[in-house]
């Protein structure tokens, strides 16, 4: 297996609170001459070379130095800050700890000064965390280039692959990406408005270093590989947060089976046991909260997952643990089957855990998968017809903030399912009808199925159109147990000796 065993820092905004002297330098230079900055002043400044911000200042401000002297007085304003002001980011040393902890090899690129850079950490008491400080001027380009990168990797031993790259900038994060190096976008107040597009681009995004050793084992296992007739295949992980189904047609072990006939390592973390058959539920222990989130710990700080599954959770105070560790270990590709409401109408969990549910893990979803009488609740409307169905998903995407695979069935249609994400047009997708009877865990593979295409990287349109593919084909195989509605056949697709 092939692990994480490098990594390279920038410095200005990632490792070092200092984006604030090149927005204040011109302004503490006219301090220092008896001058008072006019407002905006940074502004003007920003798209300025040195020399150009010192002619501009000489005239605007009736300076009696020459060009030459203003620029040698700011690039003095400067270095002081670096030497005697700069401070790290909060907790940045937390993260560097834990890496060197890990045996992770770590290098900085900066387009900074090499002397600045070096005193600064002396003084911050992290210049031994790193080999060595490479600068876009000892490169000769700009981290528009990935040579930076590339050399600082060559220095390390390790290929791009086998390297994190920590950017606050959007176009650094870039330019390391697109050279094959995984990428972790850092949270800074100066480059606050592209954070969305950072985290776009990036393989994760930090908004703090707090806590980073309970998401740091997630940066070590990003890229896993398996060797398999000398090709490199992806092993991408995904965890299911749900029930035990006893007869093994539904929850935790339909999940695993699903997940793991779509070539995805699965991993559980069981909301409660339940005592049943294809005839129905006879009993039902919940775990803890305390125990659900001692399950969700252990996880995220292990095998982080590539995708999360969850579905029926009964109790307000489930919902809020599944919440809470999803918020705090940035969990992504999220899917939730909102599990509330029977087929037959009949409410399957109360009004208060349906509104914990809508409130606190329904937002965090990338996707959710209702039925029609769970969108009706959801939607706060009747559905009777495709319209209607078009309209609920349009209110539940507008009022959660996720996508919605609306399903459909319900005497409404053919088991055609709508997908609606906000800012496209709807996708409809036509079910096969299969006559088979045995439907029991239909909801639970599907959605399993999904975020096992997620986890591998699909976009949603792609993970819905193979899960449906994949659910048709267990149905068709036409399995037969228990006197009851019974399974499907998970394994329908599985190939091989074994």
């Amino acid at each position: 297996m092939q692990m994480i065993k490098s990594a390279i820092f920038d410095v200005d905004g990632t490792l070092l609170d200092s984006m604030k002297i090149w927005d204040d330098a011109g302004e503490r230079y006219l301090s220092s001459v008896g001058k008072t900055a006019e407002n905006g002043l940074s502004e003007k400044l920003c798209d300025m070379s040195l020399t150009e911000g010192a002619e501009y200042m000489k005239k605007q401000y009736a300076l009696s130095f020459s060009t030459d002297e203003i620029v040698s007085g700011v690039l003095k304003i400067i270095e002081d800050f670096y030497f005697y002001e700069v401070g790290l980011k909060n907790n940045a040393k937390e993260i560097l700890q834990f890496l060197e902890s890990n045996n992770i090899k770590m290098i900085i690129a900066t387009s900074s000064d090499k002397t600045h850079i070096k005193k600064a950490f002396e003084r911050l008491g992290i210049l031994k965390y790193f080999t060595d400080i490479v600068t876009c001027s000892q490169i000769g380009k700009g981290k528009t280039s990935p040579d930076i990168y590339l050399a600082c990797a060559d220095e390390l031993g390790t290929a791009p692959s086998e390297t994190l790259v920590f950017e606050d900038a959007v176009f650094a994060a870039e330019t390391a990406h697109k050279a094959g190096f995984k990428t972790v976008g850092v949270y800074d107040e100066s480059s606050r408005n592209d954070k969305n597009r950072i985290k776009a681009v990036c393989d994760y995004y930090a908004d703090s270093f707090e806590k980073a050793a309970d998401w740091g084992h997630h940066l070590l296992s990003l890229y896993k590989i398996n060797a398999k007739n000398k090709e490199e295949k992806m092993m991408y992980t995904a965890l299911t947060i749900a029930g035990s189904d006893s007869s093994g047609g539904a929850g935790i072990q339909a999940d695993i089976k699903t997940m793991t006939a779509n070539h995805v390592y699965a991993m559980s973390a069981i909301t409660a046991l339940t005592a049943q058959n294809t005839t129905g539920v006879t009993d039902i222990m919940e775990v803890t909260p305390k125990f659900l989130a001692e399950q969700l710990d252990s996880i995220f700080t292990d095998i982080y997952p590539d995708a999360v599954k969850t579905g029926m959770v009964s109790s307000s105070e489930l919902i809020e643990t599944i919440a809470d560790k999803l918020t705090e270990y940035h969990a992504k590709n999220i899917v939730v089957d909102p599990v509330m409401v029977a087929t037959s109408g009949a409410r399957l969990i109360s009004e208060d855990a349906i509104s914990t549910l809508k409130s606190k893990l329904l937002p965090l979803a990338t996707v959710i998968t209702p039925n029609i009488p769970e969108a009706e609740v959801l939607s706060e409307m009747q559905i009777k017809t495709d319209a209607d169905m078009e309209k609920a998903a349009e209110i539940i995407c507008d009022t959660l903030g996720c996508a919605v695979l609306l399903k459909g069935g319900h005497q409404l249609n053919d088991a055609n399912d709508l997908l609606y994400q906000k800012g496209k047009e709807p996708v409809w997708f036509e079910g096969k009808r299969i006559d088979n009877p045995n439907t029991h865990g239909t909801g639970c593979t599907l959605s399993s199925a999904i975020a096992s295409n997620l986890a591998k990287g699909r976009d949603l349109e792609t993970s819905v159109k193979y899960a449906k593919n994949y659910i048709s084909g267990a149905l068709a195989a036409m399995l037969d147990l228990g006197k009851g509605s019974g399974p499907m056949d998970h394994a329908f697709a599985i190939e091989g000796e074994y």
